[in-house]
């Protein structure tokens, strides 16, 4: 049953706080009263989300900044036909001073936590953004699948409902505590959230003005299996031991970097696909072993992670594979630090297959070495179509104004910015041309980054701050200034302009200096 929850509706206009520069925005701004409470708001939620909406608490709250807010925790119900049942737990911060302007954070891996429930969405509270996140159904690790065992709707809540309904659910509550809707609204997200955020321009266009979608998983039912897992089990012997390790990863780090770092010698891999590099160079010599040097069968495992994973005829599996510059990031993500456990791309497609992949899941006694892409890659097909973000069809985001970021690192060695590059290469094939699609969607790739961030390139990038120009002022981001912090100081900073252009040193001044960076044309494609 619905809990009715006396709930607030009180407004009070602060007079002289006006939204300077943005088109629709009035020029007072709504301070929610935290107060002030109505019994009809429970009702008001279930017909705005269509689910069984519960507010669980509302406080006041401060960001270590002391921003003030209203701080609404609240849980929406969903069941699915089977009889199954997922609970979405999600947090809304709206500070006393919003500046109308709702953003919505998307999560990693399989979430089961909040996101904004420790610090993260703080800074944008502090600038006055209305800021919510959810746990997409489910409470857990991000590293374990086992809450869609058996339960359709904690698989379809994490699938491609749970943001769908927390923007519902959010923008309810702000309305009811402001008396305004928000007049903007963004989804930023990276990872399981960049899939999220292709899911919400592909099935859910009304729901944000602005996306951003950062090193998206958007082929979900693929990608873990055909590429994380494949590599895993590229990487193991007869006897199930691992081949490339940690000692092997840092010898070909060096020797990429020696034929690939161009002419900035900054540990950063400007563009792998303009980089090659054979890693049978590194072959000891015949009857030896020894450091500096790799063996016969490492160097035949690198040679498949820097193709795309194949079949046993080999047909391609998944678009891409493995970066050049990406070898500083290979251990963790596919090269395990455990004697016995998998890596981390392992481990999350074991997941994967065991309780997401499948019509019928098989359960936690399935394993990784179970799966033969040979012979059960098609049997993806059925739950990709519930999973994936990967359709092109983007009309009615595109119609309705919507504008979309996505960037991804040049050497995340975790989701292969390849199928990023061949998802928007598919995206300007539907719409004609490259113009065409850049006037509502647009690409960012940036060297030396990992997954998400993190790497010797420059991660940080304010894409909140883009995206909201791009919607609001018309503003199409001719590029972006990424930074490289560390110590709490900026070491780098680096133009990144929409793809296909690429940022070239002009030969002058500090390199570290973005000024000193200019746009030319790179190459199309993911070759």
């Amino acid at each position: 049953m619905l809990h009715r929850f006396r709930f607030l509706t009180g407004l009070v206009v602060a007079a002289g706080l006006a939204v300077a520069g943005s088109p629709g925005i009035a020029q007072a701004t709504p301070r929610p009263d935290c107060s002030t409470t109505t019994p009809a708001a429970a009702q008001k939620l279930l017909r705005a989300v269509g689910h069984p909406t519960t507010i669980t608490s509302l406080t006041t709250g401060a960001t270590a900044a002391g921003t003030r807010y209203c701080d609404v925790r609240a849980s929406i119900t969903v069941g699915a036909q089977d009889g199954s049942s997922s609970v979405i737990q999600l947090r809304l911060q709206a500070p006393i001073d919003w500046n109308r302007r709702y953003v919505q954070l998307g999560g990693g891996g399989f979430c089961g936590s909040i996101p904004t429930a420790g610090t993260s969405g703080n800074g944008n509270v502090d600038l006055g953004y209305a800021v919510a996140s959810d746990d997409t159904g489910h409470v857990g690790g991000g590293s374990d699948a086992s809450f869609a065992y058996n339960n359709t709707a904690a698989q379809n809540n994490w699938a491609y409902l749970s943001e769908h309904l927390t923007a519902l659910a959010a923008k309810a509550i702000l309305k009811e505590l402001t008396h305004h809707s928000p007049a903007y609204s963004y989804f930023v997200g990276c990872s399981t959230g960049g899939r999220q955020a292709l899911i919400e321009a592909q099935r859910w266009p009304g729901d944000f003005d602005g996306i951003v979608a950062g090193a998206p998983a958007n082929r979900q039912n693929y990608l873990a299996p055909l590429s994380q897992g494949v590599r895993e089990l590229q990487n193991r012997d007869a006897d199930r031991r691992q081949i490339v390790d940690a000692a092997a990863a840092a010898v070909v780090n060096q020797a990429v970097l020696a034929a690939c770092d161009g002419v900035v010698k900054d540990g950063v891999v400007d563009d792998p696909r303009a980089c090659r590099f054979d890693p049978a160079t590194l072959l000891c010599p015949a009857g030896t072993t020894g450091p500096g040097c790799l063996s016969a069968a490492q160097v035949a495992v690198l040679q498949k992670w820097y193709d795309s994973p194949r079949d046993d005829q080999g047909r391609e599996l998944y678009p891409g594979g493995l970066p050049l510059g990406s070898e500083g990031g290979w251990v963790g993500a596919d090269i395990s630090t455990s004697p016995t456990g998998l890596s981390g791309g392992g481990a999350y497609a074991e997941q994967v297959l065991r309780y997401l992949a499948f019509p019928t899941d098989p359960g936690p006694s399935y394993a990784l070495w179970d799966f033969d892409p040979s012979r059960d890659a098609a049997k993806l097909d059925p739950m990709a179509k519930v999973y994936n973000a990967d359709t092109t069809d983007l009309d009615a985001f595109r119609k309705a104004g919507g504008k979309l970021m996505l960037y991804h690192g040049l050497a995340d060695p975790l989701i292969t910015a390849f199928g990023t590059i061949q998802y928007y290469e598919d995206v300007v094939a539907r719409y004609g041309s490259l113009a065409s699609t850049q006037q509502f969607a647009r690409l960012f790739l940036l060297p030396g980054v990992y997954h998400c961030s993190g790497g010797p390139g420059a991660d940080r990038v304010d894409w909140l701050g883009a995206i909201r120009d791009w919607t609001e002022r018309g503003q199409a981001p001719a590029s972006v200034l990424a930074s490289k912090v560390s110590g709490g100081a900026t070491t780098m900073q680096r133009p990144v302009y929409p793809y296909p252009l690429q940022a070239s040193y002009d030969g002058s001044g500090d390199p570290n200096v973005a000024a000193n960076w200019e746009p030319v044309p790179g190459p199309r494609g993911r070759h």
